[in-house]
């Protein structure tokens, strides 16, 4: 049985497979539950992919969410791992993939701005949400609101000067971007990292918790 792994996603990845959260990754139609809705199970017998979540990872299983055409329908559920496939899109290799429609969405238009905003970012990024999820398989996932879901592996602590660049390149930008740092101990908002809170959250595995500092925690401390 394949071992999933799970917890810092901050840094390279490890030997395949390596699922983290914001891939998206395709799974068997058999993998659902004859109670999953209609429209779930349509998803994925059309080879729709899934976007893998957080959550307690264990060899057996792994934790997914299915996206619908509206933001009403969500699933989150656990699959078994060989129903798995092999094959992963991550985030990162959606940067360098164009939109299929036209540019009339605003997220979909301010793409090419992202890329030059990330200049200042001197680290492995890439894209998530509703727009990466259109990138990886042209549906139309995106409409006129839709932020713009970035993902930024941050293995050390990044110099808050480069990342007040980033952000005040990116508030430029005709969409929304949300930011987020993902640190060895979990995803981190680059907002809140910025701002004067004492406690940031953390979105890790196990749930979510406030801390001081993501990159000094310690394993077995209590946050």
């Amino acid at each position: 049985m394949r071992d999933l792994g799970g917890g810092d996603y901050s840094g390279p990845r490890t030997a395949p497979p390596s699922f983290r959260p914001h891939d998206l990754v395709r799974i068997e139609p058999a993998a659902l539950n004859p109670d999953a809705p209609a429209w779930a199970q349509a998803m994925v017998a059309r080879g729709e992919p899934v976007v893998v979540r957080r959550g307690r990872r264990a060899a057996a299983s792994l934790p997914v969410g299915i996206r619908g055409e509206s933001r009403a329908r969500r699933l989150a559920v656990r699959v078994a791992s060989q129903a798995v496939r092999a094959e992963v899109i991550t985030p990162e290799s959606l940067i360098a993939v164009r939109p299929a429609r036209d540019t009339s969405i605003p997220a979909l238009a301010a793409l090419p701005e992202v890329h030059a905003a990330m200049k200042a970012w001197h680290g492995a990024w890439g894209i998530g949400g509703a727009v990466g999820y259109e990138l990886a398989c042209g549906a139309p996932a995106c409409h006129a609101d839709s932020d713009i879901d970035l993902i930024l592996r941050a293995p050390a602590p990044p110099a808050r000067a480069e990342l007040r660049e980033l952000i005040d390149g990116l508030a430029r930008l005709p969409a929304r971007c949300d930011v987020q740092l993902e640190t060895p101990a979990g995803g981190v908002a680059l907002a809140d990292w910025l701002s004067s809170a004492d406690r940031v959250l953390i979105k890790s595995d196990q749930g979510p918790y406030l801390a001081t500092d993501p990159w000094a925690l310690v394993a077995g401390c209590t946050p």
